[in-house]
């Protein structure tokens, strides 16, 4: 008789996968009393009150609001965000043939790299950067190559590096503009050179757009989907967490050319079957309603909300050190003081001031020596959290 020869072990590909440095300290915030969190991305402005209305009605009329959707989303959403994007892109989006409702921009991301990386194939992540790239990639069996980024450049993309890093085993460049973590906004020359690159060497180009929304001072900004030669092998992907304040709705959509969406649509559709229904009709609500909200707003919200960031850290000058961000709303800060880690910094300043931040080791090696701040919080908080802070500092 055949013996049980002992406990079967889990997928390699689940073991080589990191824990998100952001989980781990959000998760030691939560045992914290009375901290305010710098942290995690999260605006602190409710979903707006058109939204959180016309769903309620939607959920007192409409039977099917909690059933399923299509696989792909449902028609209205789809047609409405391909319309969009169309003016945005200068040329026609086909809502059925290169649009899919998906839950989140992450889950778009997740969907598309699954698509596209195979066992050893090579792809180009810019450090620092968002954690979950580099783990969808080794989950999928790629392998991340980092282009590494520099502060004093304002976290600018080194065209020289990247090109230096480009090898016959790259298979895709994932780029997130205005960036998470560093609120870098890439410019024309940046994204012509990476368009031109990929003419020579046949990559895929996944890009981030879901602080697209976010961008201040006029800052002069460009769009891969401008490029034509391109478009067989462009990915891109929207949000509607940070815009709409809709974080928890968990809900984003993907542009891609037609081939390839039929195949990221198998995965979403064996993973996710479809993105969360009431959360597609709030989004629809979102874009078709907000002449009823006040998106400009919101802009101007955060952007003064930056402008205070940057003058508490300005009267931090002998603890912190930063590049001003373009877009999005994160400051990716190096500090100058205790020898820490940027992991026992964070944890230290969460401790001992009460302040959430994130150590820029979670979002790669260019970041360790940071934090990031995320000033999506109340006026009020955000000076609180700062002059805590500024105590704080007198005792390192």
């Amino acid at each position: 008789m055949c013996m049980p020869t002992g406990k079967k072990s889990l997928a390699r590909r689940v073991q080589n996968i990191g824990i998100s440095g952001i989980r781990h300290i959000m998760s030691l915030a939560a045992k914290e009393s009375g901290v305010i969190s710098l942290g995690q991305g999260v605006p602190d402005a409710r979903t707006p009150l058109y939204i959180r209305e016309g769903v309620i009605e939607l959920l007192r009329e409409d039977d099917k609001v909690g059933r399923y959707s299509l696989s792909a989303g449902l028609p209205a959403l789809k047609e409405v965000v391909a319309r969009e994007l169309s003016e945005k892109a200068g040329f026609t989006v086909d809502p059925d043939k290169n649009i899919c409702i998906t839950a989140g921009a992450i889950e778009a991301l997740a969907t598309a790299v699954s698509s596209i990386v195979e066992a050893g194939d090579e792809v180009l992540i810019m450090d620092p950067g968002y954690p979950p790239y580099t783990e969808q990639v080794v989950f999928a069996g790629g392998v991340p190559v980092y282009v590494p980024l520099q502060s004093d450049n304002g976290w600018k993309i080194d065209l020289e590096k990247l090109r230096a890093l480009i090898t016959p085993k790259t298979k895709l460049v994932i780029i997130c503009s205005p960036s998470n973590p560093t609120g870098m906004v890439i410019g024309k020359e940046e994204v012509e050179a990476i368009v031109k690159l990929s003419e020579e060497h046949g990559f895929f180009i996944f890009s981030d757009q879901a602080y697209e929304f976010l961008v201040y001072d006029a800052t002069p900004t460009a769009s891969f989907l401008a490029y034509p030669s391109i478009r067989d092998r462009l990915l891109v992907c929207y949000s509607f967490s940070k815009e709409f304040s809709m974080t928890g709705w968990r809900l984003g959509y993907l542009y891609a050319p037609e081939d390839i969406l039929a195949q990221v649509q198998k995965v979403h559709d064996a993973f996710v079957l479809c993105a969360p229904t009431i959360s597609q009709h709030a989004a629809l609500i979102a874009l078709t309603k907000k002449p009823d909200a006040d998106p400009e707003g919101m802009h101007a919200d955060l952007s003064a909300k930056r402008e205070l960031t940057c003058k508490r850290l300005d009267a931090l000058s002998d603890l912190f050190s930063y590049a001003k961000p373009q877009g999005a709303f994160y400051v990716l800060a190096r500090y100058k003081k205790t020898g820490l880690n940027s992991r026992d910094f964070a944890v230290k300043m969460l401790k001992e001031a009460k302040v959430v931040c994130i150590p820029g080791s979670a979002f790669g090696a260019q970041g360790e020596g940071h934090v990031r701040f995320s000033y999506g919080v109340s006026d009020p908080r955000l000076n609180e959290a700062f002059d805590r802070i500024e105590t704080w500092n007198k005792t390192l």
